[in-house]
């Protein structure tokens, strides 16, 4: 079976590793939002529609006197229109990384993407045993 496996090595080196250090870093960004997150209200100041019909919000809010923008992701119908308020968490150590908080992710995605990335790593690792 590691015979097979083995002319796939590189390619699962190649693609698992980036994958790997993704998911990662979207697990640790999730769990400093969970962990120091804080809300704010931020003013949307900005509408627009994709290619399906959907709406994008960009929202301001500042922190310490400085502003950041935080891109909603899509909604089938705007909770607001421009001029009004939103909830967004920011990361109280990094106050440029920002989620909606209506559309807060549970994470689950990042942890399953880097589990298939990791067993990726396995196999190419015992390929080249």
């Amino acid at each position: 079976m590691l015979e097979k496996v083995h002319g796939y090595a590189i390619p699962i080196l190649v693609i698992g590793i980036p994958v790997l250090a993704g998911a990662l870093l979207f697990i640790w960004r999730e769990q400093s939002l969970r962990s120091r997150g804080v809300t704010v209200r931020a003013k949307c100041v900005n509408k627009s529609k994709t290619d399906k019909g959907e709406v994008r919000l960009r929202l301001l809010y500042e922190v310490e006197g400085v502003q950041y923008r935080c891109d909603s992701l899509p909604y089938k119908a705007a909770p607001v229109g421009v001029g009004q308020r939103l909830d967004v968490i920011f990361d109280s150590k990094n106050p440029g990384y920002s989620e909606v908080a209506d559309q807060r992710t549970s994470g689950i995605a990042s942890r399953i993407v880097g589990g298939i990335a990791l067993l990726l790593i396995v196999l190419a690792g015992l390929s080249l045993l």
